[in-house]
């Protein structure tokens, strides 16, 4: 969601050294992406050392000097580590009581609506540029050396198999999962239609993946689950024929890359976080607790009902709208 507010930056300032600092995990796919001078790694903040983080990783930026500094995610930590890092201008959202540490800032869910993250990271170029150019669209081709991988993890499926749907069944949140058993419906009628399935996902996903593909027919199957890089994981999903998953960051990739996107939206705000492209489809079911901004189910009547109610039929009936197949 942050890839066209990256590309608009580019566009108003073309000259200026731009350092992205992200999570290390995005690392290999900002670094494939090119859009900036250098990527910077973060300490992963975890549990009771999240602040002594914050302070090392500012301690890191501090004798770069930034001029000017866009907080996108909107988080105190954030905030507070541009502050610490002695950014002279930053820029964000005045969310999460962080107003103060802030120079320029807009609201955050204005009106009881946050707007899309990808519009509003946008909106932030306007702070400093009024006039601000901005490119909504996505573009991502991974590099030659994804490719090649590609190649390299393909290789065991050949024609005459039919066209390949990639499945991502993970998620970093519990709450965002749908049950696997559903995913490996979708997967069962994909392969009943000629079709073959391409399992992906992080190394924490392996379980999830594992689950599904012992429901699938291995002749044209293949659980690339941890297999790869960002890039190359872009890659595959590139060459698929349609996306399938859930309110994850691989439905964000999936669409940055062009691949249509059939995205599970359990407890999340599609308005804010669905996939930036046309070329997407959210299946969701809207209760009294929708959206849920936490990373867990507090219901004790019925915990995840928002992810049960959302039967493999509704799936794939979005599968066969976005596939030509309705």
């Amino acid at each position: 969601m942050a890839f066209p507010f990256l590309v608009s930056l580019r566009l108003n300032a073309p000259n200026a050294a731009i350092d992205l600092v992200c999570r290390a995990a995005l690392a290999d796919l900002w670094d494939d992406l090119r859009l900036v001078d250098r990527v910077i790694a973060l300490d992963e903040p975890a549990g009771k050392s999240r602040l002594r983080s914050v302070w090392r990783n500012a301690r890191r930026l501090r004798p770069e000097r930034y001029d000017l500094g866009f907080c996108l995610p909107p988080s105190f930590g954030s905030a507070l580590m541009f502050r610490l890092a002695g950014v002279r201008r930053r820029v964000g959202y005045a969310a999460d009581a962080r107003g103060w540490l802030l120079t320029d800032r807009l609201p955050y869910g204005a009106n009881g609506r946050r707007p899309h993250r990808a519009e509003g990271y946008l909106q932030l170029l306007r702070l400093v540029w009024p006039e601000a150019q901005m490119d909504r669209g996505l573009h991502y081709r991974p590099g030659p050396q994804a490719a090649a991988a590609a190649d390299t993890l393909l290789a065991t499926i050949m024609p005459p198999f039919g066209s390949p749907l990639a499945i991502a069944p993970g998620a970093a949140q519990p709450n965002k999962l749908w049950p696997a058993a559903r995913f490996a419906e979708i997967g069962r009628r994909w392969q009943a239609n000629g079709g073959q399935c391409w399992l992906v996902g992080g190394p924490n996903d392996r379980a999830a993946c594992g689950a599904v593909a012992a429901e699938l027919s291995a002749s044209t199957m293949l659980n690339l689950c941890g297999c790869g890089t960002l890039p190359v994981v872009g890659e595959i999903i590139r060459r698929a024929a349609l996306f399938v998953g859930n309110d994850s960051g691989l439905s964000h990739l999936a669409a940055a890359v062009g691949t249509p996107v059939v995205v599970i939206s359990g407890p999340g705000d599609p308005a804010e976080v669905a996939p930036f492209t046309e070329h997407a489809l959210t299946v969701k079911k809207s209760l009294f607790c929708s959206p849920c901004y936490s990373n867990r189910c507090l219901r004790k009547d019925y915990p995840l009902e928002c992810q049960d109610l959302v039967t493999a039929e509704d799936v794939w009936s979005a599968v066969r709208r976005l596939s030509g197949n309705a």
